[in-house]
């Protein structure tokens, strides 16, 4: 029995040591207006550890698809395009935000509403996986970042 009890904690500490060395803050994912077929979620991830480390995947229920991907100015047009990674560089944070970095869901399953939490899962190069629950948030209109459907879909 003390065995047992004893991988248990070692399990457990190995667990909390990954915990530790990544940290998820700020995050949320955009509410959307009726019928709409696509959001986004945003964070910040802080690496408290010495190597860098990829965010490589994320995975939700509420969508039929979960990407990463990124904003790039291209011929003078602001473009959405999937990325296979994201780095998070050894003791530095890397924020998705609005206009960069993203998740992207694809082929909502139903409204998102503030007020909601949105259970998402981080997928690293290292194998780990972090579960996060964001809040669903309403975003002004700012920085051409509007809530309309039709500037929405422009920068995208």
């Amino acid at each position: 029995m003390k065995r047992l009890l004893l991988l248990a904690c070692t399990c457990l500490f190995s667990i909390n040591s990954f915990a530790n060395d990544l940290t998820v803050s700020e995050q949320y994912v955009r509410a959307t207006p009726p019928h709409a077929k696509n959001s986004a979620a945003f964070l910040t991830i802080t690496n408290h550890s010495n190597s860098d480390i990829k965010l490589i995947g994320a995975g939700s229920n509420i969508a039929k698809r979960v990407e990463l991907h990124n904003h790039l100015k291209q011929d003078g047009m602001m473009k959405m395009r999937r990325v296979e990674a994201v780095q998070i560089t050894a003791n530095s944070s890397t924020s998705l935000q609005p206009g960069g970095y993203h998740i992207m869901f694809l082929g909502l399953n139903n409204n998102l509403t503030e007020g909601q939490s949105v259970k998402v899962k981080l997928y690293f190069d290292n194998g780990h996986e972090l579960n996060i629950d964001a809040p669903v948030k309403k975003i002004n209109s700012n920085k051409n970042q509007g809530s309309t459907k039709m500037s929405h879909q422009a920068h995208h």
